[in-house]
Formats: C-alpha cells, structure tokens, sequence
C-alpha cells in the first residue's frame, strides 16, 4: 500500500500527521519529509507522527523519524511517535532508536502528553 498523509490540528500548537501504508523509500516518503520539514519551518513545535495504520518502516522512513525528531530538539520542540504496529516498535528496539523517540500506544496519549507539556523527559510510555 502507497504512504498517505493526513495533516491534523489538536490544538493551536500541537500538529499531527497521520500515515497510511508504508513508510518505505520513494516518491511518496520524500513528499512526507517534505510535509514534515515544511511544518517545521512554519513553527510547529509540537508534531505528533502517527503510525498507528503503517505496517511497515524501513531505513529510509527511519532516518526521516530521527531527522524530525533532532530538527524539533533543536528548535525547542518535541515529537511523540503514536501507536506503532510490532514490527515498527521491533525496528525501533533493534535500532536501539526506542530509547531515543518518545513513543505511546495510540494516538490520544501522544497528544495529552504534548498538552501536558511541563515534563521534559523524552523516553518511552509504552
């Protein structure tokens, strides 16, 4: 299945994306890094990724991941990955990136933890 976008606003500062399909190499990954860097340079500083209906992530779609996640650390801003599928969680442990990317079960907890805004930490809830 081709990667889908959807853009959602939770509140005024906090942005999701929605991604359908796979999170593979190719055209349709470039326009979500795109979409990605773009909401960036825009000012969102609270993104959520939701990958709740990917089935699958390969080097590629991680690297767009990780670049996100160190563009938000760096302009004071933080990403929450939600609701990964177990073979998207497996790569994030093999790939010791679980550590480093805050990751929730769904979509709901993402958002309330980017609403709750005071804690800093970054590890993992789920």
């Amino acid at each position: 299945m081709m990667l889908d976008t959807e853009v959602l606003q939770f509140d005024d500062d906090i942005t999701g994306i929605s991604c359908y399909g796979r999170f593979t190499l190719g055209t349709r990954l470039s326009e979500t890094e795109g979409l990605i860097n773009s909401l960036i340079e825009k000012g969102t500083r609270k993104l959520v990724l939701d990958l709740t209906n990917v089935d699958f992530v390969d080097s590629a779609g991680l690297g767009i991941i990780m670049h996100a996640f160190g563009e938000l650390e760096q302009r004071g801003g933080r990403l929450r990955i939600a609701g990964p599928k177990e073979q998207v969680r497996r790569l994030f442990e093999i790939t010791h990136t679980l550590a480093i990317l805050p990751v929730d079960p769904d979509l709901e907890s993402s958002v309330q933890k980017l609403q709750g805004d005071g804690d800093a930490a970054t590890g993992q809830s789920a």
